[in-house]
């Protein structure tokens, strides 16, 4: 994968509808339907949060030249602008992983009454 980094959700999404313009979807023809051609996925800061869309990149190497390709299917709708990253930044503030215990336990030292038919 590679990203493009924007300074706010909303240059991101404008980046997103600009291909989407140029790959023709329904909404820029009839104003229903899709209107932006790549998702949007914004950092967890609280103050001025950056957004990047995430570009599909494939990378395989021939295994009788040991060459290395590389193909981004999206390439024909990249600007020149457009500076692609192979990771996020390192200051990148990610959300918190649901699946890590937290500290924030409630104990309570009341017991509940028993359910009732």
């Amino acid at each position: 994968m590679a990203y493009l980094i924007f300074n706010s959700k909303e240059e991101a999404q404008a980046r997103s509808e600009q291909a989407g313009i140029a790959k023709n979807l329904s909404y820029h023809k009839t104003r229903s339907g899709s209107r932006y051609w790549w998702g949007v996925s914004e950092e967890a800061a609280e103050e001025n949060p950056r957004a990047y869309i995430e570009i599909k990149k494939f990378v395989w190497t021939n295994e009788e030249t040991n060459e290395v390709h590389t193909n981004i299917p999206d390439q024909a709708l990249l600007n020149e602008s457009d500076e692609l990253l192979e990771e996020l930044p390192e200051d990148w503030v990610y959300p918190p992983d649901p699946m890590e215990p937290t500290e924030d336990v409630i104990t309570t030292d009341e017991e509940e009454p028993p359910l009732v038919d």
